[in-house]
């Protein structure tokens, strides 16, 4: 049997650096051409389904030459890749988790307050993280976000914030429940869009790929390609 393929691409949120987007449009078309050579034939985004008319009516318009692309890396990737492969539309994926229960916020200062040496050991990762990171340009922000080695730091963010709390109040753990619970259903609503012979190209935030990957793998439903193959250097 042919299993659909994957291939996740962690991105980040160009919203935050517009300046960027509007100095590095050749490099952003670099990457689109880059991407094409997995021939996707889905796009699915960091984007919930409740805005899914909204975003076939800005794909459409994009494709009709009446939408200037945003600081969004949906508008920026998505609707340049599937317009150049002439798919009719765009899938998203997200799903609409309520995380303020704790926030991360929360949960950073119970640890600081209750917690110093748990708290200092998070920052020794952040910091490790922060060493890794490269944002002059957008190629070398994708390259960092999808090299292994940050992702593996990442979740160890991740795991160390489990133990926030005690056994009376598990803060770390009821935020990993909302963040689980986000990822899963992802998970899930890429495998509902798949067929045998689909090739799907998976646009999301960096800090999604770990759990994503592991879902998807752990399903023996997909194989699971290299980001680093279709990236550019």
């Amino acid at each position: 049997m042919t299993k659909p393929e994957i291939l996740l691409v962690g991105t980040f949120h160009m919203s935050m650096n517009p300046e960027m987007v509007n100095e590095q449009q050749e490099e952003i078309h670099e990457i689109v051409r880059s991407l094409k050579e997995f021939k996707p034939t889905k796009i699915t985004v960091e984007k919930p389904f409740l805005i899914e008319e909204e975003l076939d009516r800005k794909y459409k318009a994009f494709r009709n030459n009446t939408l200037t692309p945003t600081f969004d890396e949906v508008e920026q990737f998505a609707f340049r890749l599937a317009d150049d492969l002439d798919l009719p539309s765009i899938h998203p994926i997200d799903e609409v988790v309520d995380m303020s229960k704790p926030t991360l916020n929360q949960v950073f200062e119970w640890a600081k307050e209750h917690q110093p040496s748990l708290f200092n050991e998070i920052m020794e990762v952040q910091k490790r993280l922060k060493s890794m990171e490269n944002n002059e340009t957008i190629k070398s922000i994708l390259q960092y976000v999808n090299d292994p080695e940050y992702r593996k730091e990442l979740q160890r963010v991740y795991m160390k914030l489990a133990r926030v709390g005690d056994r009376q109040h598990q803060v770390g753990v009821h935020w990993l429940k909302q963040w689980h619970h986000r990822d899963l259903a992802i998970a899930a609503n890429i495998s509902r869009i798949s067929g045998k012979n689909d090739r799907i190209l998976v646009l999301i935030g960096g800090d999604h790929l770990h759990l994503l990957q592991q879902f998807l793998i752990d399903s023996g439903d997909f194989k699971v390609c290299s980001a680093s193959s279709y990236l550019p250097i």
